[in-house]
């Protein structure tokens, strides 16, 4: 029997959409001839002639069909549909299970070929009779399949007896205490025609299974379409009990180090062993970093380009690359070396190595450990927990920044291929003070086998392994997105539409969608559109597989954690996210993103959260997004953060701090490597600064383009402990509470002198760098008064101006020295002359550097990296009698050449190329006061550009 039904026709009065209009010949064609109505009905109607065929009907069955079908079997229940033993050719279902509230689940089904596989919804098995499948077009509705979607609980023991009889209807079954809802939407999910369903309130989850780990399985290509503006409700979703830890002594509390093992694969003078003691495994970088070629002969070695500190002295601990020396060899005696390269009395009198090779005084800033795993097959978790420390070889000239990775190697620590595919090498960032860190990541075990655990340390870093993990994975969200069990590598059908799914709120360790895959990782992943997901730990986690993906008016909300996450370690994942509109916010942070992957925002609305961008190593992008928060409100909860090379461009768009900045807890910015950036260009910034002024803080830099401001006077003056800037263009002058600023941004910099203690940022005892306002422009200061102390005491001040890798630039500053230096006190000099080339003169020495700052120190000033390279010299030759004239210093840094491929950054490969060498972060002018009596004088404008 098939019900009357409306088309969805339209008049022109009503509606502008051409699809909804039919002309009317064609409703006349359709209806045929005139008939009377008799009482207001027309009867006893009857065909006159025509032909049925397949064309004019459903799913190509013909109207014959459908008539004799109302002549054949009616069932009231999928159970008494499966239990048919005779054979019509269609039979009418009426309910799912025989009550009204089943209704949905109504349709036609006719006889069907052999080999369709019975799902409980579009194709039934019966007893006796065959197969049948249901008569539709488009996509399955889950009210087929047995769904309620009334927001009640419904559980499967309320319709069978026994698991085995539920699990032969829903092969996805576990439990006869799940619900009815869950097993519908799982089954229409896989079904493969995508899901086409109504606004309904489906019951996912109840206490019962609440922490049975077994999520909502979507695959791309077999599960698309829309629910209908559906909510999802895993409101009693808990985070599934612990597992099995396969790691032995993985919190170190055995200090003989049971089931650790060092690596042995290398010499001593590349390796430095692990200590196993409680509670920890300790890396310790060694202290020495000399390093030279070298060969032996009757006790005699002989050194050649010996490098690095501290130098060799009687005592020290020789190496060579082949461990040819015995273990232990000293230093006994000093020939003709004398520290440096020369020849030495060793204590070794019976190794010989004839040809030179690699040497060194200290083992190497490099430490491999691990641990022999043996795991079934499955899915597991690692999880790495450490703390990091500036090492001691960091003082005597070692550059190589701090990294931690783990892999897996099948002979040994670090020997070996990788057989489970996953592995992280991470970055440290400056290590002082001590870095917490952890490597967190997914993988896959697809045949039981052994393999170590590899722990790698590098650099100039000391690293305590606080505890070390390998479970058996465990879900913990309400969907899984996967590619596992995917029919194609590239499909059309990716796209779920219109549904929310709600979460418990405030479980940190539940996900509301997970992306993984492990044996299908390559291909299209799915595309949400008008999706909203509320109240579980983390919105959305982005693992293994997981590129590509787009994300059209979606919200994330109440995230306990994170809205967005991508850990480190996941393979062939992170390309490019794209959000177009939505939102994300209300949660404790929004984007999470250790593992660097890439997101583009389009419109995208940011609101209220603790954090915005946590840990980013990636490349972020928004355009046109609007951002609205409170200001910090943790001393350890910036807004904005960034490590290693991680990037935030903002391209027009807005940030909105709200509350009073004085109350701010912390800088808005915390770029905190070298090469981390926010830039903005042409956005709207409120508020983007803090209680002491600073907008940020790190080694890493915060840049303006056409910043735009209406009117809001709080954009902070400096970053980092001291000071940089946010856009490098134009003059930089005294202003608010940094040295020198441009549109209240200023430079990095601080007055550094010799054998005499620091006191702030810009003073020191007896020398200071301040605001002043003998100088002014439109009664503002403009210029800085510099005491210095002169002669040996080198009061040095130091002004950075951070460029991009292989930048380099041109610069001016002006100095003015009123004072007669041949006289003590300020005594005003009458000269406005400035000096000729012979004349005897005072000079302050203004020369540039390429450098690299990689932290701040106590007081606010950069510290700098173990290597610089000279980039410039243009000393200000000043009168004895002083000058009442400004004078101008220029320097163009043209580095002479790039870094070459070889082992320096700074070798010179191609003279005159220009560019600065690859560890520069920024250029220093240094203006040095080594030469000069004691006096003032003052700094006026700096200006420049950078290329």
């Amino acid at each position: 029997m098939v019900q009357n039904f409306t088309p969805l026709w339209e008049s022109a009065t009503d509606t502008s959409d051409m699809i909804g209009l039919v002309k009317s010949p064609q409703i006349a064609s359709a209806l045929g001839n005139k008939v009377d109505a008799d009482g207001g009905q027309s009867i006893r109607q009857s065909i006159q002639s025509g032909a049925l065929d397949a064309s004019s009907t459903l799913d190509g069955v013909t109207v014959a069909d459908v008539l004799a079908a109302s002549s054949q079997a009616q069932v009231s229940s999928v159970a008494q549909f499966r239990a048919l033993q005779s054979a019509p050719v269609a039979v009418t279902l009426t309910s799912w299970d025989g009550t009204a509230q089943t209704r949905g689940a109504a349709g036609i089904f006719l006889q069907a070929p052999d080999g369709l596989v019975a799902d409980g919804g579009v194709v039934i098995a019966t007893a006796g009779a065959g197969t049948y499948r249901r008569v539709f077009q488009g996509g399955v509705d889950p009210a087929w399949y047995g769904a309620i979607g009334d927001g009640t609980s419904h559980l499967a023991s309320t319709l069978f007896t026994t698991l085995a009889d539920l699990q032969s209807v829903f092969p996805k079954a576990y439990s006869l205490s799940q619900e009815m809802d869950w097993l519908a939407v799982q089954a229409a999910s896989l079904s493969g025609y995508g899901v086409s369903s109504p606004k309904r309130a489906y019951m996912m989850c109840n206490s019962a299974v609440a922490s049975d780990d077994n999520p909502l399985v979507w695959i791309p290509g077999i599960t698309f379409g829309s629910f209908g503006g559906s909510t999802f409700d895993f409101t009693t979703l808990k985070t599934a009990a612990d597992t099995q830890d396969f790691v032995t002594n993985g919190t170190f509390t055995d200090t003989s180090g049971a089931g650790w093992s060092n690596a042995t694969v290398y010499p001593a003078m590349q390796i430095t062993d692990a200590t196993f003691t409680t509670g920890a495994a300790i890396f310790t970088d060694p202290a020495a970093h000399g390093a030279w070629t070298g060969t032996v002969s009757g006790g005699v070695m002989t050194v050649t380009g010996f490098s690095g500190n501290p130098a060799l002295a009687v005592g020290s601990v020789v190496y060579d690359v082949n461990d040819t020396l015995a273990s232990g060899t000293t230093i006994t005696k000093l020939l003709t070396g004398t520290g440096g390269d020369g020849t030495y009395q060793i204590s070794d009198s019976t190794a010989s190595i004839a040809t030179a090779v690699a040497m060194s005084n200290s083992t190497g800033h490099y430490g491999q450990f691990g641990q022999k795993l043996t795991l079934p097959a499955g899915n597991y978790m690692l999880d790495v927990q450490y703390e990091v420390t500036l090492g001691a070889s960091y003082a005597n000239g070692n550059g190589q920044p701090g990294n931690v990775g783990v892999s897996f190697s099948v002979n040994s620590p670090g020997s070996g291929a990788n057989p489970w595919n996953n592995s992280v090498f991470k970055d440290t960032g400056w290590p002082d003070p001590a870095v917490e860190g952890e490597i967190s990541f997914a993988f896959n075990v697809a045949e039981a086998g052994s393999a170590w655990l590899t722990i790698s340390v590098s650099g100039y870093i000391n690293v305590r392994v606080k505890s070390v993990s390998v479970k058996a994975l465990r879900w913990n969200c309400a969907v899984l997105s996967t590619r596992d069990g995917a029919l194609e590598h590239y499909p059309n059908n990716v796209l779920i539409e219109d549904a929310a799914i709600l979460g418990p709120t405030g479980d940190v360790g539940l996900t509301g969608v997970f992306y993984n895959s492990f044996q299908n990782t390559d291909g299209t992943i799915h595309n949400f559109k008008d999706l909203s997901i509320q109240g579980f730990g983390v919105g959305i986690d982005w693992r293994n597989g997981a590129y590509l993906a787009e994300y059209w008016n979606c919200s994330v909300t109440s995230s306990a954690l994170y809205a967005l996450q991508f850990l480190a370690g996941s393979v062939n994942a992170g390309e490019n996210f794209r959000w177009y509109g939505g939102s994300l916010g209300n949660s404790a942070g929004i984007v999470f993103n250790p593992g660097g992957a890439e997101m583009t925002f389009y419109g995208t609305s940011l609101d209220y959260s603790d954090q915005i961008f946590i840990q980013n190593t990636g490349r972020i992008e928004m355009h046109g997004v609007h951002c609205e928060m409170w200001g910090p409100q943790a001393e350890n909860k910036p807004l904005f953060h960034c490590t290693g090379s991680g990037y935030l461009g903002w391209f027009g768009g807005m940030i909105l701090l709200a509350g009073n900045s004085a109350t701010y807890k912390t800088p808005p910015v915390w770029m905190e490597q070298n090469l981390s950036q926010i830039c903005f260009y042409g956005t709207q910034l409120y508020n983007l600064t803090s209680a002491d002024g600073r907008a940020g803080y790190g080694s890493g830099s915060i840049k303006t383009f056409n910043m735009l401001n209406t009117g809001n006077p709080n954009v902070g003056t400096f970053i980092n402990g001291t000071s940089d800037r946010l856009g490098l263009a134009g003059k930089f002058i005294p202003q608010s509470k940094s040295v020198l600023c441009r549109d209240g941004i200023g430079l990095a910099g601080g007055l550094y002198s010799d054998n005499s203690a620091a006191v702030s940022q810009w003073v020191s005892d007896g020398a200071s760098v301040a605001m002043t306002t003998a100088y002014t422009v439109n009664g503002n200061p403009a210029a800085l008064a510099v005491t210095t102390q002169g002669g040996g005491r080198n009061d040095r001040v130091v002004l950075c101006i951070p460029i991009d890798r292989y930048q380099s630039g041109f610069f001016n500053i002006q100095c003015l020295f009123p004072y007669d230096l041949t006289q003590s006190g300020k005594v005003v000099s009458t000269n406005s002359q400035s000096a000729a080339y012979s004349d005897d003169v005072f000079p302050l020495y203004a020369r540039a550097f390429y450098v690299s700052i990689v932290g701040y120190d106590a007081f606010g000033r950069p510290n700098f990296g173990a290597r610089d390279l000279f980039a410039g010299e243009a000393d200000f030759r000043i009168p004895k009698q002083g000058c009442t004239q400004w004078m101008e210093a220029g320097f163009a840094c043209a580095y002479l050449g790039l870094p070459s491929a070889g082992t320096g950054e700074d070798d010179i490969s191609l003279v005159g190329a220009g560019g600065a060498p690859s560890f520069a972060t920024h250029i220093a002018i240094v203006l040095d006061s080594e030469s000069l009596p004691a006096t003032t004088y003052y700094i006026g404008e700096f200006g420049g550009s950078v290329f």
